[in-house]
């Protein structure tokens, strides 16, 4: 798994000279490519019937069931023979490795922050190197902002799963959980709780009575991103490193662009996940072997071999694309300064309107999406929040209820 769409020519060109030189250095083995995306329920019968790839690209929601299942294998020995494996970020190689296994590297990781528009701030008589670090100071941020400018203070997103998204990365920041498994490894509902009211209350007052959320509430991030892009939002959650090079695409304005840390609301959390790469529990050690070999061709060498890193950003730079965005790091702090002085030359960002944001990811807890039918999950509270957004007379009471029953008939068919 892991080959671009066909749609995107140019991410599947790059990719089959990669194959091509990888295939060149290794004689022995060859890469049959599949870009079919990861699908839990699809994948779960792939995997009992002994059809799926050697190679795993999941997201981070899904490791800890394809482990309690046997589903993947341990690659703990090739891994071990990796040059960088021992500088991969502990916080995120917390989630893939049990008793001394190791049963997947990451690809990619993100964390919840702030994205805010800076021009705005300023409009507003904001500041814009400080942006707020609190649910309170987001609120008064974004009455301030609606109020001299007449732009929407926060933006929201609703549809495709994207309300039951952000409701659950709110909720990690009250200290609160989505689901929780008892001693018996069954799953239920955990966010019929103070802490899921303390953001169905806040969203609440900012719609109703603020009015800084403005009208456009049913829609989903790339909706955001295009209003945002253009000028119309001031400040909304998502992952900034992920938000930066579509807004860049759609012409947004570089120095415009600010990223903050994650909101709190006394927790000290945030929402992180992650592309990982697994094996094939079915796999020959001979394919384990291999698989590793390709993971650290593709996904590793270019954030940690100097050159490569450097070759990379050069041509990135060159076609115009955002080189130095800053990210949360699949390796460590010392690898990923490495890494920043090999681009350094190449860089095209204001990689310190990105700073609050880097600042926090230190001090905060990543807390994962939920582990279990993450998507159906976040299906099932789109409504309790575009109900909240749409209805100034909606019962929280009875959405989280409702939500409540709705989640565990979706657990109830993981029960173990």
């Amino acid at each position: 798994m892991g080959k671009p769409p066909a749609t995107n020519t140019a991410a599947v060109e790059l990719f089959e000279r990669q194959v091509a030189a990888f295939e060149e250095a290794n004689p022995n083995i060859t890469i049959e490519a599949s870009d079919v995306p990861w699908d839990a329920k699809t994948f779960a019968t792939r995997l009992a019937g002994g059809s799926a790839p050697t190679l795993l690209r999941v997201p981070l929601t899904e490791p800890p069931a394809l482990i309690e299942r046997g589903q993947v294998a341990d690659i703990a020995d090739a891994a071990a023979e990796l040059e960088s494996f021992d500088d991969l970020n502990p916080r995120v190689m917390q989630f893939l490795e049990r008793d001394g296994a190791v049963y997947g590297i990451p690809e990619k990781s993100y964390a919840f922050g702030l994205v805010y528009n800076r021009d705005l701030f300023e409009q507003a008589g904001l500041d814009p190197d400080s942006p707020p670090e609190t649910w309170d100071e987001v609120r008064e941020y974004a009455a301030q902002i609606a109020e001299t400018t007449g732009k929407t203070g926060f933006g929201e997103i609703t549809t495709n799963n994207s309300g039951g998204w952000h409701l659950t990365g709110y909720d990690y920041t009250f200290g609160g959980r989505i689901i929780e498994q008892d001693s018996n490894g069954e799953w239920s509902a955990a966010f019929n709780d103070d802490a899921a009211r303390e953001v169905l209350e806040l969203w609440k007052a900012m719609r109703w009575e603020d009015d800084s959320l403005g009208d456009n509430v049913l829609g989903k991030q790339e909706d955001l991103v295009a209003e945002f892009t253009a000028g119309n939002v001031g400040m909304w959650v998502s992952a900034p490193p992920d938000v930066y090079p579509n807004y860049i695409a759609a012409g947004g304005d570089p120095e415009a662009f600010g990223a903050g840390p994650m909101p709190q609301g006394g927790a000290d959390a945030t929402l992180a996940g992650a592309t990982v790469l697994m094996v094939n529990a079915a796999a020959t050690e001979a394919e384990k072997e291999a698989a590793v070999k390709w993971i650290d061709w593709r996904a590793l060498r270019p954030n940690y071999d100097l050159e490569v890193a450097a070759e990379t950003a050069e041509a990135s730079a060159a076609d115009g694309l955002p080189v130095g965005v800053p990210v949360l790091p699949i390796f460590s702090d010392e690898a990923y300064a490495e890494y920043r002085d090999a681009i350094a030359e190449y860089v095209n960002v204001p990689v310190e309107n990105f700073d609050p944001y880097v600042e926090s990811l230190g001090a905060l807890e990543y807390v994962p999406e939920p582990e279990v039918a993450s998507q159906e999950i976040y299906a099932a509270l789109d409504p309790v929040v575009q109900a909240i957004l749409t209805d100034p007379n909606a019962d929280i009471e009875t959405l989280l209820a409702d939500a409540e029953t709705r989640v565990n008939a979706i657990l109830a068919q993981y029960a173990s």
